[in-house]
C-alpha cells in the first residue's frame, strides 16, 4: 500500500481512491470519539481561561455600577464555561468505558448499489435485549461565501442529508464482551465519498445503543462508499428487517398516526402533541430567546437585543404552539378525500375533493432536524390533484423507512399510485 504522507494520504492502485486515505486504508475505521474529546477539551480550557478571570473581576465591578446587563452577560459566558467542562469529563468518561471502537467493513468500502456492512467489538457484558442502530447516511456538505451589511466575508458550511437508512445490529458474546454486526442495502445512484474540499459529498454511519435500561452509547464513523456493486460476503441478515427494527418503525408511525380501515378507504388522525418531545425543545428555546431579548430592552440594551432575540425566539414559539396545538384529520372513501387540520380546538383549514380529481400520493421531504453529527430526516405525504395542487395527509412522519411504510399503507388502502413527482 506504500507509505504514509504528510497529509494523511498512502500511494494506492489505481481505481481504489479509498486506500489513499490512511484512516481507511487498512479498513479499520474508528470513530469520531478522540476528535470530540480533543475539541471540547479545547474548547472548555480555552472558554474558561477567558471567562473565569473576566467574572471574577467585572461581575463585582459591573454590579457596583448598576450595569446589571453587562453582569448577566458575563453570568451566562461562566454557565457556558462550567457546561463546557462537564462536557468534557463526561465524553472523556464515555471514551474511555468503550475504548476505541473501530469498524470493519464487509464488502470494503461499502458499496453503492450493493451492501454497505461491518463488524465491531465492544467491552460490554452481555444480556439478552442490547440493542444498537445502525444509520447510513450520504450527505452533502456545500461551502458558500456571504457578504453582510459590513462588507465583511462570512463562509458558510451546510450539511443536507441525501439519503439515509437505519436498522438493527445483530448483537452476540464475544470473550468478556459483544460482537456487533449489521448490513444494509445501498441503492444506486448515489455519489461516493469524496476529499472533504469544498463541496463534497460523504458517508457517515452513526451506532447508537437503543437498550433499555439505557447504554448511553453513540459513535459516529465517516466511512468510505463507492459505486463498486459489490455485496457482503458474511453478512446476510438485512438490518432493516430485524425485529427490533420492523418494531421500531411501527412504535414511530403508532405515535403520529392512527389509521383505520373503513369500506371503501382509509380513515387518518394525527393527534395532538405527536412528536412533543422535539417541539418541546422549540418552545422552550424560543420562549428563552425571547424572554431574553425582553430582559435586555428593559434593562436598556440597544435595540438590536430586543429585535434580534425577540423576533428569533418569537417565530421558534409561534411554529412550536403550532406543532404541539395542530391535529389533522383524513378521510379516504368511494365520495373523495375530506381532511380537517385543527389548531387548539379550533377549524384552521380543510379541503373536500371529489374521487376524481384524485391522481396520486407523494412522499416528500420536509425537513432536517440535527443534534450534534445526527440528522434526523422528517417527512410528510400529499395527494396530488388534477389541478396540479397538492394537499397534505400526514405529516411528522421521522425517517424514509417509516414514511415509506406509510406511503404503503395509504397507496394499499386507497388504489391510489405513488408517484415520484
Amino acid at each position: 500500500m506504500g507509505s504514509s504522507a504528510e497529509n494523511g494520504t498512502v500511494h494506492a492502485p489505481q481505481g481504489q481512491p479509498w486506500l489513499t486515505r490512511k484512516a481507511w486504508a487498512g479498513n479499520r475505521i474508528r470513530s469520531h470519539k478522540r476528535w470530540e474529546v480533543i475539541i471540547l477539551w479545547g474548547f472548555a480550557v480555552v472558554w474558561s481561561a477567558l471567562s473565569l478571570p473576566l467574572a471574577y473581576v467585572q461581575i463585582p465591578k459591573a454590579l457596583a455600577r448598576g450595569e446589571t446587563l453587562v453582569a448577566c452577560i458575563i453570568g451566562v459566558m461562566l454557565v457556558v464555561a462550567v457546561g463546557l467542562l462537564i462536557g468534557a469529563i463526561r465524553t472523556t468518561r464515555d471514551a474511555r468505558r468503550f475504548g476505541d471502537v473501530a469498524l470493519q467493513l464487509d464488502p470494503f468500502p461499502g458499496s453503492i448499489g450493493g451492501h454497505f456492512g461491518a463488524t465491531t467489538v465492544l467491552p460490554v457484558a452481555y444480556r439478552p435485549g442490547l440493542l444498537f442502530a445502525a444509520t447510513l447516511a450520504c450527505l452533502h456538505h456545500s461551502t458558500r461565501r456571504t457578504t453582510d451589511a459590513d462588507n465583511d466575508n462570512n463562509t458558510v458550511v451546510r450539511e443536507n442529508v441525501l439519503w439515509q437508512s437505519e436498522g438493527m445490529a445483530q448483537v452476540r458474546p464475544q470473550g468478556n464482551g459483544i460482537a456487533l454486526s449489521f448490513r444494509l442495502d445501498v441503492p444506486p445512484g448515489l455519489p461516493p465519498s469524496e476529499p472533504a474540499h469544498g463541496d463534497h459529498h460523504a458517508w457517515r454511519l452513526t451506532l447508537e445503543s437503543r437498550s433499555d435500561p439505557p447504554l448511553a452509547f453513540v459513535r459516529h464513523f465517516d466511512v468510505p462508499v463507492y459505486a463498486t456493486g459489490e455485496t457482503s460476503q458474511r453478512l446476510v441478515a438485512d438490518a432493516v428487517q430485524h425485529p427490533a427494527a420492523v418494531q421500531s418503525r411501527k412504535a414511530r408511525l403508532d405515535e403520529v398516526v392512527h389509521l383505520e380501515r373503513t369500506p371503501g378507504g382509509v380513515d387518518l388522525y394525527l393527534p395532538y402533541g405527536r412528536t412533543w418531545q422535539k417541539n418541546l425543545v422549540w418552545l422552550v428555546f424560543g420562549v428563552t430567546f425571547g424572554g431574553f431579548g425582553l430582559l435586555a430592552g428593559r434593562l436598556g440594551a440597544p435595540l438590536l437585543f430586543p429585535l434580534v432575540f425577540g423576533g428569533v425566539g418569537g417565530a421558534f414559539t409561534v411554529w412550536a404552539i403550532f406543532a404541539l396545538g395542530n391535529s389533522l384529520k383524513v378521510q379516504f372513501s368511494p365520495q373523495g378525500l375530506r381532511t380537517e387540520r385543527r389548531l387548539l380546538g379550533f377549524m384552521f383549514a380543510w379541503h373536500q375533493v371529489p374521487h376524481s380529481d384524485l391522481q396520486g400520493l407523494q412522499l416528500v421531504q420536509s425537513y432536517t432536524s440535527q443534534s450534534g453529527a445526527q440528522h434526523t430526516v422528517w417527512y410528510r405525504i400529499r395527494v396530488a390533484l388534477k389541478s396540479g395542487k397538492t394537499i397534505t395527509v400526514a405529516d411528522s412522519l421521522r425517517g424514509e423507512a417509516v414514511a415509506e411504510q406509510m406511503l404503503q399503507q395509504l397507496a394499499q388502502a386507497t388504489g391510489l399510485p405513488v408517484r415520484s413527482d
